[in-house]
């Protein structure tokens, strides 16, 4: 595959080495700030994109939304890893995908992919049991909780709507009712990502927790879903429907 990056931080240059060592070609980075001592050409412009098989955004919502409002310009596939402002990204995504082939998933990762599956089917078994829901990155991660930790939640609410996440106990004075999902987040380090679901009943609890070793996960699963996409009609995917 021919690929655009988007965006060339710690994230790109993970994608980028993983893609160099699979036989594919970076042909570009479209950035909307200046990078220094970049490999390849890169543009801020969109009508200034080179040529490509599609376009792999690991950077931030303000880099990737040009990419979307123009999608039908640049007629591009895009795979979207950017978390941080979900609910205006969604839109933006939504609207591309009546042009192109658009892939997002809150985590590239395929093994957190498969935790939501085990979440949806673990816990109609368990109905009745207290979740709380942990997460833990590095120190320099700005949102939270992560985008993974809200797509934990929602596959829960999948199987049970009621399910309404507390954030914040401090500001509670009573004790915890039957359908509260307790959010913690944890920053500190260089933790690449840790997500555990808790499922405290009467004298048990059981841990569903994936924990990821390294960068290079993430970057696997947004070529593997790359090579998918660009065989795809426009439309919006993620790893259930691609």
């Amino acid at each position: 595959m021919n690929i655009i990056l988007s965006g060339y931080g710690a994230m790109g240059k993970v994608v980028d080495e993983l893609a160099r060592e699979n036989g594919h070609t970076v042909v570009g980075i479209f950035s909307t700030i200046p990078i220094d001592n970049c490999p390849y050409p890169v543009v801020d412009k969109v009508n200034d994109l080179p040529k490509a098989d599609v376009i792999i955004d690991f950077s931030h919502p303000i880099n990737v939304t040009p990419l979307l409002e123009q999608a039908h310009v640049h007629l591009t596939p895009i795979v979207v890893a950017t978390t941080g402002a979900r609910e205006h990204l969604q839109q933006l995504m939504a609207d591309a995908s009546q042009h192109i082939s658009v892939f997002f998933s809150a985590n590239m990762s395929y093994g957190v992919h498969v935790f939501t599956q085990l979440l949806k089917y673990a816990a109609p078994l368990l109905q009745g049991y207290d979740i709380e829901i942990i997460e833990r990155h590095h120190n320099q991660k700005v949102d939270a909780p992560s985008g993974t930790a809200i797509k934990l939640l929602e596959a829960l609410q999948s199987v049970n709507p009621a399910l309404t996440p507390v954030y914040d106990r401090s500001q509670l004075h009573t004790k915890r009712s039957n359908n509260e999902v307790g959010m913690s987040v944890v920053r500190g380090g260089t933790i690449v990502g840790e997500h555990e679901v808790l499922f405290a009943g009467v004298d048990e609890v059981f841990e569903l927790t994936h924990r990821a070793q390294s960068k290079r996960i993430f970057a696997d699963g947004a070529l593997r879903a790359a090579s998918k996409l660009i065989e795809k009609n426009s439309g919006f995917y993620d790893f259930t429907t691609l």
